[in-house]
């Protein structure tokens, strides 16, 4: 009885470690904080404009919302992902919407193809008139693996190694008690 709970007790410790890591990981992507915040002049307006991912990755959409930087005017408009120098792609469009539970602010879902230097143009429209902007962003090329997959796979040698130690401590043991006894 104590020999089959031994035997699966460093297994198991080892894989609850890995699933605290892997849901450790996934929490720190459902932060509800921006990960970039932009105050520009877009025309007779200044605006925050927000991402929610710094820097944003190739084949990952990205969220963009603007507001108005005091108070909480309405806008409507859009934004254009204009490649920038060295960058082999060509304009995208996205419409900004009003952001559902926020008011004043609108929003906007970009999907970038290719890493690189991009420039993102927003135009707004409001009760003083159109109004434009623009900052530059750099998307990068998105991990190799999951960082859930990769703390799996760091694991997954450390608990063979640790069950490996704890079987020759074992195995150790029962020689010095056979020493003894014989």
């Amino acid at each position: 009885m104590r020999k089959t709970i031994l035997v699966f007790k460093v297994p198991v410790l080892s894989l609850c470690c890995a699933a605290l890591f892997c849901v450790l990981q996934t929490g720190q992507a459902l932060a509800a904080t921006p990960a970039y915040t932009a105050t520009l002049i877009a025309g007779p307006y200044t605006i925050d404009v927000s991402l929610s991912q710094n820097p944003p990755f190739t084949d990952q959409p990205f969220e963009v919302i603007v507001g108005a930087h005091s108070g909480s005017q309405q806008f409507s408009g859009q934004v254009v992902a204009e490649p920038g120098l060295g960058t082999d792609a060509v304009p995208l469009h996205a419409q900004l919407l009003p952001l559902v539970g926020s008011a004043g602010k609108i929003s906007g879902s970009l999907h970038l193809p290719v890493r690189g230097a991009w420039q993102l143009v927003i135009n707004v429209n409001g009760a003083q008139g159109p109004g434009s902007a623009s900052t530059d962003i750099t998307v990068g090329a998105p991990g190799a693996i999951p960082p859930w997959l990769a703390w799996i796979i760091a694991v997954t040698p450390l608990t063979l190694i640790a069950w490996w130690v704890h079987q020759q401590r074992r195995y150790r043991r029962r020689l010095l008690a056979e020493n003894w006894a014989g």
